[in-house]
C-alpha cells in the first residue's frame, strides 16, 4: 500500500475539523511540486552577483514564471536592475505589516520582485524566529511560480549561508581576483560544513580571455579538494564587458539593455546549463527547507 492509498482509507474516518493546521499542510505539501530554487552568492561583494541574478531571472522569465528574491536583507539593490521602486518589501513582512504576496512588485509579464530592505541595519542580523517569517512568506509564494531565484547578500553571515543551504543550487559568482577566490573558499567552506550535500556551481565573472575562467576555477577546485574533500562543478565565464557597466547605469538588465552582447551572450549559455542541470534532481523547496533550517537553529537556543 503507497501512501496515496492510505489517505485515501484514512481521510473518510477523519472529521475535517479534527486535522491540525499544520497536519493539513504538510498533506497538502506532500501532493505538491515545488519550483525549482537557485542562490547567487559570493564570498565578497564587487564581483558582479546581482548582474547575474538579474540576468538568470531575466532569462528564466522568458519561458516561466519567476521570482526574483533580494534576499541582501538591510542593503538590497535587486530592484535597481529592474528600474522599479517597490512599495512593500522583506522589512515588511519581517514586522507584520504585509503578508509576503503583498509585497511583491511586477517587473515585468513573467518576473515579480520580493525586494530586500534598503538601509535598515536591523535586517542584516535577523533573528531565527524573524528568518522564519520571511521562509513562510516564500512558502507561500511557491506555488504560484516555476522558479524562485535568490539575489544573496555577500559573505558568510548566518543568513547568507541558510539561503544558499535551503535553496537547490547555490552558484557561487567570483571573479579573477586573489581576494575574490579567497573569500569563494572561504564561503563554500561555511556552506559545506553546514551542508556537506549541497550542490554548488561556480561562474567566474569579468575575465579578459576564458583561459582565465578555468585557471581561476581550477585553483579554487584545488583548494577545496585538498582541504574541503570535495570539488566544486565549474560551468563558466562571463568576459569584462562595458556594455554591463552601461546597463547598470540605466538602471537594466543587460539581457534587456543589451542581449546581443559578450556578457549576455555568455549568461545565456550559463543560464541554459543551471536550468538543465536542475532539471535532473528533484526540489525540496526554498521556503520549506529554509523554514526547517530556523526551525533547527530555534531548538539549539
Amino acid at each position: 500500500m503507497n501512501w496515496d492509498q492510505a489517505l485515501r482509507i484514512l481521510q473518510p474516518l477523519r472529521a475535517p475539523q479534527t486535522m491540525s493546521s499544520s497536519l493539513a499542510r504538510e498533506t497538502a505539501l506532500l501532493h505538491r511540486s515545488h519550483a525549482p530554487s537557485i542562490c547567487i552568492a559570493s564570498g565578497k561583494g564587487g564581483t558582479g552577483k546581482s548582474v547575474v541574478s538579474a540576468a538568470f531571472a531575466a532569462l528564466w522569465a522568458e519561458h516561466c514564471r519567476t521570482l526574483l528574491i533580494d534576499a541582501d536583507l538591510g542593503v538590497g539593490n535587486a530592484h535597481l536592475m529592474q528600474n522599479v521602486q517597490p512599495k512593500l518589501t522583506l522589512v515588511d513582512v519581517v514586522r507584520g505589516r504585509a503578508q509576503s504576496s503583498q509585497a511583491l512588485t511586477i517587473c515585468s509579464p513573467r518576473l515579480d520582485l520580493l525586494a530586500g530592505g534598503s538601509g535598515v541595519s536591523q535586517m542584516a542580523s535577523l533573528t531565527p524566529a524573524e528568518l522564519s517569517r520571511i521562509a513562510q512568506g516564500i512558502e507561500q509564494l511557491d506555488a504560484g511560480y516555476e522558479a524562485l531565484i535568490v539575489d544573496s547578500a555577500a559573505g558568510i553571515s548566518e543568513q547568507t549561508i541558510a539561503f544558499a543551504a535551503a535553496a537547490d543550487l547555490a552558484v557561487i559568482v567570483t571573479t579573477p581576483d586573489p581576494t575574490a577566490m579567497t573569500d569563494a573558499y572561504a564561503f563554500l567552506k561555511v556552506l559545506f560544513a553546514r551542508k556537506p550535500d549541497a550542490c554548488v556551481d561556480l561562474i567566474v565573472n569579468r575575465t579578459f580571455e576564458e583561459d582565465e575562467g578555468a585557471r581561476t576555477a581550477q585553483r579554487i577546485e584545488s583548494v577545496c579538494q585538498r582541504f574541503l574533500g570535495r570539488g566544486v562543478h565549474y560551468i563558466g565565464c562571463v568576459p569584462d564587458d562595458r556594455e554591463v557597466v552601461k546597463s547598470v547605469a540605466r538602471r537594466l538588465c543587460v539581457i534587456t539593455a543589451a542581449p546581443e552582447c559578450r556578457a549576455a551572450l555568455a549568461l545565456r549559455k550559463l543560464q541554459g546549463m543551471v536550468m538543465e542541470e536542475l532539471s535532473t534532481f528533484a526540489h525540496h523547496g526554498l521556503g520549506r527547507s529554509l523554514e526547517a533550517s530556523c526551525a533547527t537553529l530555534l531548538s539549539r537556543g
